[in-house]
């Protein structure tokens, strides 16, 4: 008797137990219930032919790589794998074809990333520190150079599935047919338009970057000084 006590106890505390939050991760944020959502959503994007995608892709070449800048306010959120996603950070972002990248954070930090097709620059004006990296194939994944890129050089290196949304939106995953550091990059866009509402990083290590995009609007092209930051006198400048 005091053995299957025992034994429905064990069966109680194993069916009470909550599901713990995996650091923002979807397999935390939809638990058991919503396994058959995710597997519906993966049968209809397998359902879409693959010319959905290059027709999406094309679309958002078509919204950023313009004559001109784009410009955009933007979320950024970082969960690292198997914890809470930190902090969201907010700012600016500018993008210029054909690979031209600047994040303007909001802060007292005065902190700006630029891309300029080469060199990755992060100043951050209250440590009065410049840190100036070559950034390699891995490094400019992470970056949402993507939105200028051409829709065969993206299909050369990513197979591409997308998936129908509500309100008239799309998402493209695209996942790199050779391994590195990126497992994959969806893009939740406008379907009519090409308009990237949230790119969605996630690296091989399970850690996920988020970012949420508003008010898009084209500008003037910027001069290359924009993007090849060149920080006040006495700032220490750093070479990885």
């Amino acid at each position: 008797m005091r053995k299957r006590r025992k034994e429905k106890r064990e069966i109680s505390e194993k069916v009470n137990t909550p599901v713990r939050r995996q650091g923002g991760s979807l397999a935390a944020l939809a638990a058991l219930a919503a396994l058959p959502c995710l597997f519906t959503f993966e049968a209809r994007a397998a359902e879409r032919p693959a010319s959905s995608s290059s027709a999406t892709l094309s679309k958002v070449r078509a919204a950023y790589a313009t004559p001109g800048s784009v410009s955009c306010t933007f979320v950024q959120t970082y969960a690292p794998a198997g914890f809470a996603a930190t902090s969201p950070e907010t700012g600016k972002l500018v993008l210029q074809a054909p690979d031209r990248v600047r994040f303007d954070y909001d802060g007292p930090e005065g902190k700006v990333f630029t891309f300029d097709g080469a060199a990755g620059r992060q100043y951050v004006a209250v440590d009065r520190q410049l840190v100036v990296k070559r950034l390699a194939p891995g490094d400019r994944e992470r970056l949402p150079i993507v939105f200028l890129e051409s829709t065969e050089a993206l299909l050369a290196r990513y197979d591409a599935a997308e998936s129908t949304g509500e309100n008239g939106l799309v998402e493209v995953t695209l996942t790199p047919k050779k391994p590195g550091s990126l497992k994959s990059a969806s893009l939740l866009t406008v379907a009519a338009t090409g308009e990237v509402k949230r790119l969605v990083l996630l690296d091989t290590a399970g850690n996920r970057t988020t970012f949420t995009f508003t008010q898009k609007i084209p500008g003037a092209r910027r001069p290359d000084s924009d993007f090849a930051l060149a920080p006040p006198e006495g700032t220490k400048i750093l070479t990885e």
